[in-house]
């Protein structure tokens, strides 16, 4: 049997830089592409992915035990500066679907979809290449690394009440 992995009152800071660093990526490799398309379409990717962030960070982060500290990905720490405490009992009470989930997809979704009409419109563009293909990279790679082995694992409330980790656990059952 393998050792019971630590559970983390607070995060180290160097696990909170890598998932905020490969985060940031993700942004930006969309960012990049939307702003190849026009500057408009620049700034309206960026203020989707700021009000997205705004969001999970004024329902989920306030009710989370991570609150005020070092979580995984450092949103608790900058929660505290926007948002007053929540409830941590309500932190598991949502139940979550696939439609939960689309915001998070249309970040990657979107700017895929752009940088192929950009490469057939304009030709062959390997930074658009790499920006398309860095987010399908992460989704599929790197996210199982950083959620299985990285985060979810240390975190006090992923074997408690987690409503992604109840979500994607009964979506494999």
């Amino acid at each position: 049997m393998g050792k019971k992995p630590e559970i983390f009152d607070q995060y180290p800071p160097w696990m909170v830089f890598l998932t905020a660093k490969l985060t940031l990526l993700v942004y930006g490799s969309g960012a990049f592409i939307m702003f190849r398309l026009n500057i408009l379409t620049g700034y309206l990717y960026i203020l989707y992915v700021l009000l997205l962030e705004f969001y999970l960070y004024k329902e989920a982060c306030p009710n989370c035990c991570y609150y005020g500290k070092l979580c995984a990905f450092g949103k608790g720490k900058l929660a505290a500066i926007f948002f007053k405490k929540g409830d941590p009992k309500k932190f598991g009470k949502r139940k979550l679907t696939w439609k939960d989930f689309i915001p998070q997809i249309l970040v990657v979704l979107i700017p895929v979809i752009v940088g192929i009409s950009l490469l057939i419109s304009r030709g062959f563009h390997p930074i658009t290449l790499a920006a398309m293909l860095y987010p399908v990279f992460s989704w599929f790679v790197l996210n199982p690394i950083i959620y299985g082995k990285i985060a979810c694992i240390h975190c006090k409330q992923g074997s408690k009440c987690c409503p992604a980790l109840e979500f994607f656990s009964k979506a494999k059952k």
